[in-house]
């Protein structure tokens, strides 16, 4: 940390040296650059870990490259939705920096850490165990991958939906430096610093980066009578990197310290919500015993969402570290690959979850997580027809939760709750497994894939329900689980330009407990791994002299023992739970295209679409003293189709480059809530439909070098239409419902510099 203290003091005296041509030099980019008279350039890819262009790759992966995602101004993980098919990515507000991220109709979004999340998100290799910080900000990443479909060999259990896999610039050994400043609309303030000092010796290198967000935020909360709903936030640290010879070690020490204001919208209707309810008084007419006002029950899901009344300033505080070490060593023909990794975390989350003016239900949570993971692979050929990689993996994590349940007065006096609730819980969760992955050259341009993975996983809690300290009311509970996960693909190069592949692969995502049971019975009930085997069709192609690509995958899914959770009413003094059960089964088909094209030397093209049919095939749930089916209900965040068209123009001006991007990105409606319709469970709650997006960002900008030093000027703007909308929503338990905007238009500029 010193030495990266020291790195950042001496920014300004790096500024002054900038016109030393030898300063020039920055980080490699993710894939070369394009011939001017050749065609798109070629992408590298790891989605099978190895490395490989995507277009020679047998999986339905989208890599997309930085650059792109640059001229949206400092995007999110969140901008990869519409340019990847079949992916939505939504926020979700209960937790830091927590997102719900679903690959062809297949999402889990609860923020509590005893669940897994089904999507994989990887940074340099290290999965994140918890949806809890997977919302990140593309800062200083030089490969980011979207792999579509269980990826239960290589990547593992947890990755049922697929992988989104993230790489960081590693360190250059030149000195050097990029630092960015953006301003925008809602209180926006970006900085993004990276500093590369020279080589120390011929062996070691050493980077430094810092980038600091701090915003506003778009809700106008009238009971605390200011918009609410803002976010500082600060990830820092230090690379260093190794060589010597065949061995090549990369370790990154990173701080987040994470301060975000938290609100969400009032969606709770008469008649449907407790908290709403209304009842006759002789001479007075009707009224609300909760006391809530008139003007905060049955407002709509448009405009409205907009604007809040939360009473209870919302907040949710974390700070973390992780440490991040990649080695490599070349043992002749084989490499050998260690992937450590470490992440803490301390959070503490207040909400007020009826998101009204009246003290009726809020929550402080406070929350402690630890994870260990270590990978070991060996990779390499046997002579010409046979390409491995091998493995083993273990993963140990645990996590402490201490919640209080804020009760109102309307049910401590109608329910018998006390004024406060909650519970105390202490999770380990261990896994460990055996992979391989074997390619055969069967014949010329024909090859057969064949893997497996076999993981063993044991979870246990201990659960102080109500926070008594009765060993009678402390659930101790504890289960094992194992599952082989097979794949088999065979592809074909039906020319230089054309490959065609057949593939089969299962998804795995570990059973456990429920973190926020509040009854024994549910405590001490764990839920069982759920299965997805999933069939594939694809195309890759090249044409046109290699100046445009386009890509086809059909997929098949059988979605076996799938885990929901819902949240349900639970007796006193609890009120409510969270609980998960394998309580469906469902079927999920689609199709995807991509496509890429340079059209002149200045001008690229690209688009994706997304076409998806998901459906449960059975989910029995009870209701009342009957147990009824309710396949008719939609799956969650499925929209039927999802669909991007952008470019890139770059047009030689003066001393420089003008630059002009834009894209429109669509994603059809879809629903965010499994609960049932009041008066109809075959149907959703209607609350919980997202309508129908259309996003248009846009950016101009202008880059020229001075003396070594490439600056670079721009303008954004970000959801031009103000397309609003709802995000999330979630009815708890018949007590209320509460959902969650998506943001407005943004707009502002960007000033950069990098030598």
């Amino acid at each position: 940390m010193t030495l990266f203290r020291t790195a950042l003091l001496a920014s300004a005296t790096l500024a002054g040296l900038a016109a030393a041509p030898a300063l020039a030099q920055t980080a490699a980019p993710a894939a070369p650059a394009a011939n001017a008279d050749q065609g798109l350039e070629d992408i590298l890819v790891t989605a099978r870990r190895r490395v490989e262009s995507i277009q020679d790759t047998p999986v339905a992966v989208s890599a997309i490259s930085p650059a792109t995602l640059a001229n949206a101004a400092a995007p999110d993980i969140r901008d990869l939705v519409g340019r990847t098919p079949n992916l939505v990515i939504d926020a979700v507000n209960a937790g830091p920096s927590a997102a719900a991220i679903a690959i062809r109709g297949i999402s889990f979004e609860d923020i509590e850490k005893s669940f897994d999340p089904a999507v994989g998100v990887l940074i340099d290799g290290v999965y994140l165990g918890t949806n809890t910080g997977q919302l990140l900000d593309f800062f200083d990443f030089q490969k980011i991958e979207v792999l579509r479909g269980p990826q239960g060999t290589l990547f593992g259990r947890n990755t049922t939906a697929g992988v989104i896999n993230i790489e960081r610039t590693k360190p250059t050994g030149v000195l050097g430096a990029k630092i960015q400043g953006t301003v925008g609309n809602y209180g926006r303030r970006d900085l993004r610093t990276v500093i590369n000092l020279p080589k120390i010796g011929d062996a070691l290198s050493l980077k430094g980066f810092w980038l600091h967000n701090e915003s506003g935020d778009f809700y106008n909360n009238v009971t605390l009578g200011k918009d609410y709903g803002g976010r500082r936030y600060d990830n820092y640290g230090l690379t260093a990197r190794l060589e010597l010879g065949d061995f090549d070690a990369t370790v990154t020490y990173e701080r987040v310290n994470e301060n975000t204001e938290i609100d969400q919208s009032a969606t709770s209707r008469t008649g449907v919500d407790l908290i709403c309810l209304q009842v006759p008084v002789p001479g007075v007419g009707l009224i609300r015993p909760t006391g809530i006002p008139n003007a905060q029950c049955d407002r709509n899901t448009g405009d409205d969402l907009y604007t809040t009344f939360s009473n209870v300033p919302g907040f949710a505080r974390n700070d973390g570290d992780n440490v991040t070490i990649n080695a490599n060593y070349k043992l002749g023909s084989v490499t050998l690959t260690s992937v450590t990794g470490w992440r803490s975390s301390v959070e503490t989350v207040r909400q007020d979850f009826d998101s009204t003016s009246i003290n009726f239900f809020d929550t402080r949570r406070e929350q402690t997580y630890r994870q260990f993971s270590q990978e070991l692979r060996a990779s390499g050929e046997v002579g010409e027809a046979i390409n491995y990689v091998v493995g083993g993996y273990y993963f140990n994590s645990n996590y402490t939760l201490d919640q209080t349940t804020f009760f109102g007065p309307f049910l401590q006096a109608a329910a018998g709750l006390p004024a406060q609730g909650g519970n105390r819980v202490n999770h380990t969760g261990k896994s460990a497994a055996l992979f391989a992955d074997v390619v055969v050259k069967l014949a010329e341009g024909l090859n057969l894939t064949v893997g497996g993975r076999y993981t063993w996983d044991t979870k246990r809690i201990s659960n102080d329900i109500f926070k008594t300290g009765i060993p009678a009311l402390i659930a101790t509970p504890s289960a094992k689980w194992k599952q082989f996960t097979p794949k088999a693909s065979l592809d074909y190069k039906f020319s230089d330009d054309v490959l065609g592949y057949a593939s089969y692969s299962r998804g795995y995502r570990a059973g456990g407990f429920n973190g926020r049971a509040q009854t024994l019975s549910s405590a001490n009930t764990p839920y069982n791994p759920e299965k997805v085997d999933s069939y594939e069709l694809g195309l890759k192609t090249e044409f046109l002299e290699d100046r445009v690509t386009l890509n086809i995958a059909g997929f098949y899914t059988k979605y076996k023992d799938k885990q929901e959770e819902v949240v349900r009413a639970a007796p006193p003094p609890a009120g409510q739970e969270t609980i998960v059960s394998n309580a469906a089964s469902a079927t999920i088909k689609g199709l995807e295209a991509e496509f890429r094209a340079r059209a002149t030397d200045e001008l690229t093209l690209n688009g994706s679409l997304g076409l998806l049919d998901a459906k449960y095939d059975s989910f029995p749930t009870l209701i009342g003293a009957a147990i009824v089916d309710v396949s008719g209900r939609k799956l969650r965040r499925t929209p039927d189709v999802s669909a991007s068209f952008g470019f890139d123009y770059v047009l030689p001006v003066g001393p420089g480059d003008l630059m002009l991007a834009a894209s429109y990105r669509y994603v059809s409606s879809y629903q965010t809530t499994i609960v049932g319709a009041f008066g109809n469970p075959q149907a959703n709650d209607p609350r919980g439909l997202a309508g129908a997006r259309n996003v248009v960002d846009a950016s101009l900008g202008y880059r020229f070098d001075v003396g070594g030093t490439k600056i670079r000027m721009s303008v954004f703007g970000r959801n031009l239409t103000d397309d609003r909308g709802l995000n999330s929503t979630l009815p708890v338990a018949g007590l209320f419902t509460f959902s969650a905007a998506r943001p407005p238009r943004t707009y502002g500029a960007e000033l950069g510099v990098e030598f």
